[in-house]
């Protein structure tokens, strides 16, 4: 499959850089480029976890429109508030069905704190380091 964007080695390199940074060094955390299928949805990346195994791969698109460092970097907050939100998603589904009344509203307020806190993580380390990635 051809990659567009970053090369696949930089951004493993990413991927350790925010591994160590977010104290996952106790996860193996794999990365695979990936197409996508959903028609009705753009999507540019996805995380995969198995909590026993303390295993992880991040899915990033082949065709990037979005910052890939940021996407690395979303994923893995989402690996850090794994447990949290499968707990309250349980929660959600038991008053309705998937991606519909409750589990559509805490979905939609789940994307929007990991994305808060990845614009938080990005730009502390922006700024703590004087990188400009």
């Amino acid at each position: 499959m051809k990659k567009e964007g970053i090369s696949l080695g930089e951004l493993k390199k990413k991927l350790k850089k925010w591994q160590k940074n977010l104290l996952l060094n106790n996860w193996v955390i794999s990365l695979k480029i990936v197409d996508f299928k959903r028609p009705d949805f753009c999507q540019s990346g996805d995380i995969k976890v198995d909590l026993k195994r303390k295993k992880a791969t991040v899915l990033l698109t082949s065709r990037p429109f979005r910052d890939e460092e940021k996407v690395i970097l979303h994923e893995l907050v989402h690996l850090l508030l794994w447990d949290f939100d499968h707990f309250c998603e349980r929660l959600a589904l038991k008053h309705s069905r998937p991606m519909q009344g409750d589990h559509d509203k805490y979905f939609g307020k789940l994307e929007k704190q990991v994305s808060q806190l990845t614009e938080i993580y990005y730009f502390n380390y922006k700024k703590r380091t004087g990188s400009k990635t």
